[in-house]
């Protein structure tokens, strides 16, 4: 198959293009990078002109500063348009996200229907936050814009404006199907039309060295802070629960922060942690929490009943269910330097759980099986 992956938030679609690379399969990924992050992606649409133009990219901050809107999404959707021009047919084009590229939506608007003209089979990824996800808030109990009601979260405000409300419905005229990646927004689009269900993210596993740390002094905590995310992810709650912890352990412990780094500066940061603090507000693991783990670290995460349930596992069997409260923080940290051998144990737990349920090959095999699904549903 001849397969074209469309944006790239959390390395995903590049796991997911892996897997179907190993099975034999044509994929490309064409992506903006997402930002600070720098995502590997076969065609990066940047925006090097006016990145690269002094006076033009000064005008873009002052502009973005003012308005909130950012020229260079132009830019990013002129060259997705230019690469897509002279493009033949993919048998499928999946989409990370029902607003990939993130520019202006009468660009928007536009690459989308070239990649409808360029396939028979147009999917969305439920990953992130989208127009269906932000009004299914009454099945997401846990999602900080309830909890922080006082809190602004512009970058999810946006899809529940009435402009990208009438997007939405112009994109969703357009797909095939939707496909969720986990727990947390399936719930919102159960029962929903054309959607194909839940497939676990899919994870490089040989690319991720398991590394059981046994030395354990002192207890390395790693806390990765993305600055635009800092409440979204509840980046406040571990903050104030590590100064307890350090205040209480002293040499016995190391916490690490790292702020807004690029993906594989990312990773090396946290190469030798014992403990990765993820979100709290999660109903399962977002895709650094299973990267995390799948090197065979205690992950602070999504991991509570629902998840339990859906994989059958005992509590904090494979990371630390999290939810925003300090002092249940605080008392799960404790536990664990208390008892540094469940460190080791967890985190062989793990890196046992990523293989056995997110293998990207195997997943993979999840995903072509559900494309076939949009084949039958055109022919009946």
């Amino acid at each position: 198959m001849r397969i074209l992956l469309v944006g790239e938030y959390s390395n995903l679609h590049n796991s997911l293009k892996t897997g179907l690379q190993s099975l034999g399969h044509e994929v490309t990924l064409v992506s903006p990078g997402d930002s600070f992050k720098k995502y590997p992606s076969d065609v990066l649409l940047q925006a090097r002109r006016i990145e690269g133009f002094a006076p033009l990219n000064w005008y873009r901050k002052a502009l973005f500063r003012f308005t909130g809107f950012d020229i260079a999404t132009m830019e990013i959707g002129y060259r997705a348009m230019d690469f897509l021009f002279d493009q033949k047919p993919y048998d499928v084009i999946q989409l990370i996200n029902e607003y990939p590229l993130k520019s202006p939506y009468f660009m928007e608007k536009r690459v989308i229907e070239r990649l409808r003209a360029l396939t028979k089979k147009l999917v969305i990824l439920a990953c992130g936050d989208d127009y269906v996800y932000l009004n299914n808030l009454d099945k997401l109990l846990h999602h900080p814009a309830l909890q922080h009601p006082d809190i602004h979260f512009p970058y999810s405000e946006k899809y529940l404006t009435p402009a990208h409300k009438k997007y939405h419905e112009f994109i969703f005229a357009k797909k095939d199907a939707i496909i969720s990646t986990d727990l947390d927004y399936h719930p919102a689009y159960a029962g929903k039309p054309d959607y194909l269900g839940m497939i676990p993210n899919p994870v490089c596993v040989e690319k991720l060295e398991f590394k059981p740390n046994t030395s354990l002094e002192p207890i390395v905590i790693f806390h990765g802070i993305n600055q635009t995310n800092y409440y979204k992810k509840g980046n406040d709650f571990f903050e104030a629960a590590l100064e307890q912890i350090q205040e209480k352990y002293g040499n016995r412990i190391e916490v690490r922060t790292a702020r807004s780094l690029p993906y594989t500066e990312y990773l090396r940061t946290y190469e030798d942690a014992h403990i990765v603090l993820d979100q709290a507000y999660a109903l399962d693991q977002g895709y650094n929490a299973l990267e995390a783990m799948a090197q065979g670290k205690v992950v602070f995460t999504g991991a509570g009943k629902a998840f339990c349930k859906s994989y059958n596992l005992e509590k904090n069997e494979v990371a630390i269910n999290t939810i925003p409260n300090v002092s249940k923080i605080v008392r799960d940290l404790e536990t664990l330097i208390e008892n540094p051998k469940r460190i080791l144990e967890i985190g062989q737990n793990a890196r046992t759980f990523i293989e056995k349920h997110h293998d990207a090959t195997e997943v993979a095999g999840q995903y072509l099986k559900a494309w076939e699904q949009i084949k039958e549903r055109t022919e009946t």
